[in-house]
């Protein structure tokens, strides 16, 4: 079950306008710098004799939830080490607490954190560096090739899972799903068109260079609105296609609000009634991301940290959150929408 509540893990399961897809490199939820005053990291007590895990990531809310559910879980079998991650954060820092830590594995979260540990492996080509699992990131999948001994868990949610969820919500068909993307996420929007076709859902691509103006992109979208007759529109989180709230408003909500097609989003911060642009966002749940970042953990653990072929694990629980208010007024809302929603906006 794609994208679905149920999961079989050995964990226990009870244990800025987009803030610019905020340092994911810069994409994915509200993840990037830490935020004023954040609340001091404290991990849990080192025990004698276990080795350690590193944690890199941003002080901000959802890193530190994601953290929270992680660390309830593997503190029985490793000690933490929180390293936080922040603008002025440089690959020697982060060299220098992998070097004070001597984790058997590091969990980095976001983007640029993810830059920083890059970069420390090519200025030390030679050194074993430690593991890595990456979170909260944005296509971890085309990511994995560029970190030496990584594996991780995707944060797009599959198009097709977002899909199936606008069905359960709106009356407005949906047969015909749209998507802008660059060049470099072709191979990702082939998975994701295969997915989509098992639902009966053509995934129309429309292809726009790694420059494209907010011209070139609201062109693109009339494409897809006007020529493909596409019934929804499916947002990817790529910082190139939403620059600023300027791009996104001269671009995504001039045409989208002429086309009246119902826009899917992958960063709940969109999907704000006061200022309406997205219909549905399908966003990976953190405290369940958590936990199966720790199954992971645990899986990798048992086979010796052999992490080069383990492929990148999709999130295996969502929510979603919808602009009821948006929905009643252009699409129609199913009878029994509100089951189907983990956050309801009017």
């Amino acid at each position: 079950m794609i994208g679905g509540k149920n999961m079989n893990w050995r964990v226990a399961s009870g244990s800025a306008l987009l803030l610019w897809l905020a340092g994911c490199a810069t994409t994915g939820s509200e993840q990037g710098a830490p935020t004023q005053n954040a609340a001091a990291i404290v991990d849990p007590p080192p025990r004698t004799g276990a080795r350690a895990i590193l944690i890199a990531m941003p002080n901000s809310p959802n890193f530190v939830e994601v953290r929270r559910s992680l660390v309830s879980e593997v503190q029985k079998n490793f000690n933490i080490q929180t390293f936080v991650v922040g603008p002025a954060t440089k690959a020697d820092d982060l060299a220098a607490a992998i070097k004070a830590a001597d984790p058997v594995c590091v969990v980095l979260m976001n983007n640029a954190t993810i830059s920083l540990y890059r970069h420390y492996q090519m200025a030390n080509p030679t050194v074993t560096t430690p593991p890595a699992v990456l979170l909260m990131a944005s296509f971890i999948e085309e990511l994995q090739s560029q970190v030496r001994r990584a594996t991780g868990i995707a944060y797009e949610v599959p198009g097709v899972t977002a899909f199936v969820h606008l069905r359960s919500v709106i009356t407005t068909p949906i047969n015909r799903v749209g998507v802008i993307y660059r060049p470099v996420f072709r191979n990702f929007l082939e998975r994701q068109t295969s997915l989509a076709a098992r639902e009966l859902v053509d995934l129309i691509s429309v292809s726009v260079p790694n420059d494209v103006t907010a011209a070139g992109l609201r062109e693109a979208l009339h494409n897809l609105a006007q020529v493909h007759r596409v019934d929804a529109v499916w947002m990817l989180n790529d910082n190139a296609l939403v620059r600023d709230e300027e791009f996104v408003d001269d671009a995504w909500r001039a045409e989208l609000t002429e086309a009246r097609v119902p826009l899917i989003v992958g960063v709940s911060n969109f999907v704000e009634p006061s200022s309406p642009l997205g219909t549905l966002a399908v966003v990976p749940d953190h405290e369940a991301l958590g936990l199966q970042a720790a199954n992971l953990i645990f899986d990798l653990s048992d086979n010796d940290w052999q992490v080069e072929n383990h492929a990148v694990e999709l999130p295996l629980s969502v929510k979603t959150v919808v602009d009821i208010k948006l929905v009643r007024a252009n699409f129609g809302l199913q009878p029994d929408a509100l089951k189907h929603i983990d956050k309801a906006l009017e």
